[in-house]
C-alpha cells in the first residue's frame, strides 16, 4: 500500500490536477504518474472509492460521479462545493440531480453508530494511572514498575531496573521516579555493582540541595541551588580522607572556589597541626588550602589576587595574582612564617623585570594570616553544615523505612485477617512523608464542598416532604398558643385517629385472609362431594390449590408485619408528640394559689 498527494486544480494557482510524491517531492501530470492504480481518494471531509478498473494515468477524477468514485460521507453544503468545483467535469445528469431540492438526501450518508460503549472514566481511575495501584512490564534486559500517586509510602510512582543478563537476574542500574514527598526528592538512581548513588531534587528544601552523588567511602558531591543560598554556594565534593572542594557564583567577595586538601601521611606531632573533622575518618591534617577570586577591574593587578594557597605542613602562604593584558603568565609571591608569629616574603626572580610593581605592605601581609583563620573556620563550619545535611537525609530515609515496615505489616495482618485492636492503614494516616499538591488539596476540598451541598439538600427535601401529623388537628387554634387542656385533647384526637388507621389496616387485611381461606375450604368440599375426578380436574384443584396457599401465607405475613409496626409506628408517634414544642404545655404542672 502506497499513498500519494493529490493536488486539484481550480485553487492555489494550479492550472491542472497533479500528483506529489511524499518520498522524495517530485510532482507527476495526470498522464506521466509511474502510479499503477488508485483504490481511494480521501480528504478530511470524505471518503472516494473508485470504481475505475484503469491504470492511474487514466483514472478521471469526476468524484461526484458515480461511474467513477463512490462517496462513503458527504455534508450537502460541502457536496455543493464540490460540485462547483469540479465544474464541467460533473456529469449533467449527476449536476441536475444534485440541484433538485429533494436529491440531497440521496447523497449524504449516515455513519454506522459505534460498536464500542461510550468510554467512562472516573477521575480517580484516571489520575491512579494503573489498574489497583501498580503495574509491572517486562522487557528485554529490563523491567519497569507503574505505581499510581499516593500508593506507596514513598511516594514512588515508576522503577526502572536495567539488567545485565537477559533473565533479569543480575541489576545493573535502578532509577526510581517519586511524587509528593515531603523532602522534594524527584529521582533516585542506584547502580549497585558500583555502589553509586544519584539522587535529585525540586526546589523547596531547607539548605536548597539540588543533587546528591555518592560513590560509597570513595567522593560525595552535593550540587545546590545557589540562587536560593546567601553564600552562593553551588557545588561541594569531599574525596573521602583526602580533598574538600567547593565553587560558588556571584558571591560580593569574588570567591569562586577553596579547597582543603588533608594530609593523610602525617604522623608524630604533625597530625595534631591544624586538624579537621571528617566524618568517617575523624580528626585528619591540613596539608593546604586554596582560594580562588574572580577578577575585579577595578583592582590593579598588583592588588588583585587570583589564588592564593596556604600550604599549612610547610609554614607558608603562595600568592598568585591574575594575568595582565593579553598574557597567558601570572605573578607569585610567597610568604613564609617565622617563630615571631610573622610573615618574611621570598624575593621572587621575577621582580627585576617589573621595577613598578608595588609591593605588598606589612599590614596587607597580616591580612594574609586573618585570611588563613578565616579560611580554617569556614571549612570547619561547612563540613559541618554538610554532614547535618547528610544526617537529614539519613533520618528522612530512615524515617520511610518505618512507614514501609509499618505499612507492610499490616498488609499482611489484612492478608491473614489478624487485624490489631485501634490499628489504622498507613494509607489512611497522615503519612509524613508525602504531602497533597495543591491540584489534589483543591480536588478533595471540591468533592467535600459538593458532598455537603448534596447533604444540605437532602435534609431541606426530607424538611419539605415530612409531614406535619398535628396540622388539621391545630386548624381551630392558630394564631394562639395552646394551654394544657387544649394540647392534651389535641394530642389524645391526634392518637386515637392513628390508633383507628392501625386498626382498619389490619381489618382490611384480616378480611381479605379470612376471604382467601373460605374460597380454599370451598374448593375442597366440592372436591370432596365430587369424589372421583378426571385428571385436568386435579390438576386444576392443586393449581388453585397452590396460588391459593401462596396468598394466604403472604397475607398472614403481611398481617404479623403490620401488628409488628403499629407498635413501632406508635411508639414514634408519641415521641413525636412529646417532642413537639407546640404541646409543650401538656407537660407542664398547672400553678395552684396556696394560702
Amino acid at each position: 500500500i502506497h499513498c500519494w498527494v493529490l493536488l486539484r486544480k481550480g485553487q492555489r494557482e494550479v492550472p491542472e490536477d497533479i500528483w506529489i510524491e511524499p518520498t522524495t517531492g517530485r510532482v507527476y501530470d495526470m498522464k506521466s504518474c509511474p502510479y499503477i492504480g488508485i483504490d481511494l481518494i480521501w480528504n478530511h471531509k470524505n471518503l472516494w472509492v473508485n470504481m475505475q478498473q484503469v491504470p492511474a494515468k487514466d483514472v478521471k477524477l469526476e468524484l461526484f460521479n458515480s461511474r467513477y468514485f463512490e462517496y462513503v460521507m458527504v455534508e450537502p453544503e460541502s457536496l455543493q462545493d464540490h460540485q462547483e468545483g469540479e465544474g464541467e467535469g460533473m456529469a449533467e445528469t449527476d449536476a441536475a440531480a444534485a440541484a433538485a431540492p429533494g436529491a440531497e438526501a440521496q447523497y449524504v450518508l449516515d455513519m454506522p453508530p459505534s460498536w464500542s460503549e461510550r468510554l467512562d472514566i472516573s477521575r480517580e481511575a484516571y489520575h491512579a494511572r494503573c489498574y489497583q495501584g501498580a503495574k509491572t512490564t517486562l522487557y528485554y534486559k529490563c523491567k519497569v514498575e507503574q505505581f499510581a500517586p499516593y500508593d506507596q509510602v514513598d511516594g514512588l510512582v515508576q522503577r526502572v531496573f536495567s539488567y545485565k543478563d537477559v533473565r533479569r537476574q543480575i541489576p545493573v542500574e535502578v532509577k526510581e521516579t517519586f511524587k509528593h514527598r515531603r523532602d522534594h526528592l524527584v529521582e533516585r538512581t542506584r547502580w549497585p555493582m558500583e555502589n553509586k548513588v544519584l539522587e535529585r531534587f525540586d526546589p523547596g528544601r531547607e539548605k536548597a540541595l539540588k543533587e546528591y552523588r555518592c560513590t560509597e567511602s570513595i567522593e560525595r558531591t552535593l550540587v545546590w541551588y545557589s540562587s536560593s543560598r546567601s553564600d552562593g554556594l553551588v557545588q561541594t565534593t569531599q574525596r573521602i580522607g583526602e580533598k574538600f572542594m567547593e565553587w560558588f557564583s556571584d558571591r560580593d567577595d569574588r570567591l569562586t572556589y577553596h579547597s582543603v586538601t588533608f594530609d593523610k601521611e602525617a604522623s608524630g606531632p604533625a597530625r595534631k597541626k591544624v586538624p579537621l573533622s571528617i566524618e568517617t575518618a575523624g580528626e585528619v591534617p591540613i596539608r593546604k588550602m586554596t582560594q580562588k577570586f574572580r577578577r575585579d577591574p577595578s583592582l590593579p593587578i598588583e592588588q588583585d589576587f587570583a589564588k592564593i594557597v596556604y600550604l599549612v605542613r610547610d609554614n607558608c602562604i603562595r600568592v598568585d595574582f591574575h594575568c595582565e593584558g593579553s598574557k597567558i603568565t601570572h605573578r607569585s609571591l610567597t610568604f613564609v612564617k617565622n617563630d615571631n608569629n610573622g610573615m618574611e616574603m621570598q624575593t621572587p626572580l621575577w621582580l627585576d623585570n617589573y621595577p613598578d610593581w608595588v609591593m605588598p605592605s606589612a599590614q596587607q601581609v597580616q591580612q594574609l594570616l586573618a585570611r588563613e583563620k578565616n579560611c580554617h573556620t569556614t571549612f570547619k563550619d561547612h563540613l559541618s553544615q554538610e554532614q547535618q545535611e547528610l544526617a537529614t537525609r539519613r533520618k528522612e530515609e530512615h524515617s520511610i523505612t518505618a512507614w514501609r515496615s509499618i505499612d507492610r505489616k499490616e498488609g499482611e495482618e489484612k492478608t491473614t485477617g489478624h487485624v490489631g485492636s485501634g490499628s489504622q492503614p498507613a494509607r489512611e494516616k497522615e503519612i509524613p512523608v508525602l504531602e497533597r499538591s495543591v491540584y489534589d488539596l483543591a480536588r478533595e476540598r471540591a468533592n467535600e464542598e459538593g458532598g455537603r451541598e448534596g447533604i444540605e439538600e437532602e435534609q431541606e427535601e426530607e424538611a419539605a416532604n415530612q409531614v406535619d401529623i398535628l396540622a388539621p388537628y391545630l386548624v381551630d387554634f392558630q394564631g394562639k398558643p395552646l394551654d394544657t387542656m387544649q394540647a392534651e385533647f389535641v394530642a389524645k384526637k391526634c392518637k386515637n385517629e392513628f390508633r383507628k388507621r392501625l386498626l382498619d389496616r389490619a381489618q382490611i387485611i384480616q378480611k381479605r385472609l379470612e376471604k382467601e381461606q373460605d374460597e380454599l375450604k370451598k374448593k375442597r368440599s366440592q372436591m370432596q362431594r365430587r369424589g372421583d375426578s378426571d385428571n385436568k380436574t386435579e390438576v386444576e384443584f392443586e393449581k388453585f390449590q397452590n396460588q391459593a396457599m401462596f396468598r394466604i401465607q403472604i397475607l398472614e405475613q403481611r398481617l404479623a408485619r403490620h401488628e409488628t409496626q403499629a407498635i413501632n409506628k406508635f411508639a414514634e408517634l408519641e415521641k413525636i408528640l412529646a417532642e413537639d414544642p407546640r404541646l409543650a404545655a401538656m407537660w407542664q404542672k398547672p400553678t395552684q394559689d396556696r394560702r
